[in-house]
């Protein structure tokens, strides 16, 4: 695995274990692939905010890919890349979600919005300012709730708009009215969430600036992943690692399988084919 410049991590059912933690042994492997020179990514459908504790965990990621890969960051703050949805898309989204009362989080560079003063999403927000304190290192999130009447407002440079609804029947209507806009596209961005992004937005086409930026190809990059929002970068990725929790579909497009999340997969086998 001599050739390997890039690793790139899934967070939510790869990296972290069924506590949303990085055991600390899988922070000192990372560690070690750092001090080889080797650039790390973690990749998530979060939004970076909520995925800063865990880069600080380890020191610093040489690159955040959050919300499915509308927005890249390198560890200097600069961002690579960005793809936001269109103003008028998410006026018209926002009046459909507002309209038929569903929850929902929108995400900007700079601030989570959610609905309607909603306290399961508060509870969620709060949920994390919690475990960032447990983990070491305290964060106060950027987060206001938005109600019927801001919809019209002038949101800039939104990443994606998350729908949380368990009505499987309410969820395929989002699914349905969003699949009618022409310039965006709904994807899983966790286990039961819908996301709306634009159509350009996919981890794949994030990894690949990435990749252009640092001057490697294919076969120098190590991914790994659990869920069909990593199918997209396995296709631009020499070794193509699924946990051993993964879903069926992405242990098929895998070249190898790892142990699960809760077993530390990541950490074993770069430790394995690293030497470490």
């Amino acid at each position: 695995m001599d050739d390997i410049k890039l690793i790139v991590c899934d967070l939510d059912g790869t990296l972290l274990n069924s506590k949303k933690r990085i055991s600390s042994y899988t922070r000192e492997v990372l560690m070690k692939t750092k001090e080889l020179g080797i650039h790390n990514c973690f990749a998530s459908g979060r939004d970076e905010q909520m995925m800063a504790v865990y880069s600080r965990c380890i020191g610093g990621c040489s690159y955040m890919l959050s919300n499915n890969g509308a927005l890249v960051r390198d560890n200097k703050g600069n961002i690579l890349y960005e793809a936001a949805l269109e103003k008028p898309d998410i006026q018209q989204i926002l009046a459909f979600l507002t309209q038929q009362q569903l929850v929902f989080m929108m995400y900007t560079a700079q601030t989570m919005y959610f609905s309607n003063d909603s306290e399961k999403l508060k509870k969620r927000i709060t949920g994390y300012e919690k475990l960032s304190d447990e983990l070491g290192y305290p964060m106060k999130l950027a987060a206001e709730s938005i109600s019927a009447s801001d919809i019209y407002r002038d949101f800039d440079d939104v990443a994606k708009i998350v729908v949380y609804e368990d009505s499987e029947i309410r969820m395929n209507g989002f699914l349905e009215f969003a699949g009618n806009l022409a310039n965006v596209h709904c994807e899983s961005t966790g286990y039961g969430l819908q996301g709306a992004f634009h159509k350009s937005v996919s981890k794949k086409t994030a990894l690949l600036k990435i990749m252009e930026q640092l001057g490697i190809v294919e076969n120098q990059v190590c991914v790994f992943g659990d869920y069909d929002n990593d199918l997209s970068m396995f296709e631009c990725a020499g070794r193509r690692i699924a946990m051993g929790n993964s879903i069926q579909c992405l242990k098929d497009a895998a070249s190898e399988i790892t142990l699960s999340n809760d077993e530390d997969g990541v950490a074993v086998y770069l430790e394995k084919e690293l030497n470490l």
